[in-house]
């Protein structure tokens, strides 16, 4: 048994901090190691110009969705972007630049994976890459052979979004949702996976507590144990970045029972939550990828004039250039001592979620109603 494989039997299975060890572990080589030790200590140095390479992929497969629910910039149709789905051979060609250096790439972002047939095909190649595979998904639409797809492709974790426990509240937000059928997709996956001796795809049960749902978290906890989920977690609510109305959106969402921004406890901190210490590690550890081949500075932001970089899918990537672009230098300049001469403000200017180094100016909070005015384009 290789040291790899004694780590991993050690390493408990069904945790988010555990899923991320084992990723490193499991697709960890002597050259991924070193990566993301120089990542690390770059982030620790608060460099404006980096030499390592991003060690986390999110790669959207598409940015349609079946749902249309209230608080998502895709069910409101506000995305600003155009819609598209990302083909396989695109997919591959933003994806290999990376792949000596990853450790795990998400397959999903801003809309709902499964619509992209392709997604399997997608997750496969990952896997064959030596690159651990995670997607996110509503389980409204798979059919029994996409199921199958699931456990046969190689995934290794599936976050299942199920924000209730009765049809009545999971309706209130997952408008145009099946409550039924997603428990009974869930339901379904596990048993089948569990029937071929697999431990993949592991299946968390993400649910959002929000003000209709909150009442039944110790429902979902005891219904999830009774199917045998492996991990049941419990977020709150998060605010897309650029909405407006937000004092009123909050009013009808945010839970009582669960912190919000400015009182959370620093547990596992979401957007949504209180502020986190800077600096922001979206900009040395992963890069965004969004169906057209647009770079968004971290998961967050979806709008496309906010993007840092736009992929060719008919030219070579340097990826090291685009690494350290002029805005993605600019964005961390925010969190360094170091002053960038000619610096030109990115979306990242009016973010507060990561506490800038004490030297540079504040983010201001946008009045209510007031949405971000950075390089505001046509679309």
């Amino acid at each position: 048994m290789s040291l790899a494989d004694r780590l991993l039997q050690k390493i408990p299975q069904y945790t988010r901090n555990a899923r991320h060890l084992r990723s490193v572990v499991q697709h960890g080589t002597p050259g991924k190691w070193a990566n993301l030790a120089r990542v690390e200590y770059e982030r620790m140095r608060k460099r404006i110009q980096v030499a390592s390479h991003p060690y986390l992929l999110i790669i959207d497969p598409c940015n349609f969705c079946n749902l249309r629910c209230p608080l998502c910039p895709t069910g409101l149709n506000d995305l600003g972007r155009e819609q598209s789905m990302l083909s396989f051979e695109h997919f591959k060609h933003y994806f290999d630049p990376h792949a000596p250096y990853l450790f795990e790439a998400y397959l999903h972002n801003w809309g709902e994976s499964l619509i992209n047939k392709d997604v399997f095909r997608m997750i496969d190649y990952a896997q064959s890459r030596n690159v651990g595979t995670n997607l996110s998904s509503n389980m409204v639409i798979p059919t029994s052979d996409d199921l199958d797809q699931l456990i046969d492709s190689g995934l290794e974790y599936l976050v299942v979004s199920l924000d209730g426990a009765t049809p009545e509240t999971y309706s209130k937000y997952r408008i145009r949702g099946d409550f039924d059928r997603v428990l009974a997709n869930m339901t379904e996956l596990i048993r089948r996976r569990n029937a071929r001796g697999k431990k993949t795809p592991v299946v968390e049960w993400q649910y959002i507590v929000m003000k209709p749902n909150e009442h039944e978290v110790a429902q979902a906890e005891a219904m999830a144990k009774k199917i045998g989920v492996d991990l049941i977690r419990f977020i709150p609510v998060g605010m897309p970045f650029e909405f407006r109305n937000r004092q009123e959106v909050a009013d009808v969402w945010y839970p009582e029972s669960v912190k919000g921004r400015k009182d959370s406890d620093g547990t596992e901190q979401q957007f949504g939550q209180a502020g986190k210490p800077g600096p922001c590690f979206y900009l040395y550890r992963s890069m965004v990828v969004n169906p057209d081949g647009g770079i968004s500075p971290c998961c967050v932001v979806y709008r496309k004039n906010r993007d840092f970089g736009q992929l060719d899918p008919e030219q070579g990537i340097d990826l090291p250039r685009l690494w350290n672009s002029e805005k993605y230098q600019s964005a961390r300049s925010l969190f360094s001592p170091e002053v960038l001469q000619g610096r030109k403000p990115t979306v990242c200017d009016t973010c507060d979620i990561f506490a800038y180094h004490p030297s540079k100016a504040r983010p201001r909070r946008r009045p209510e109603g007031e949405p971000i005015q950075l390089h505001r384009s046509k679309s």
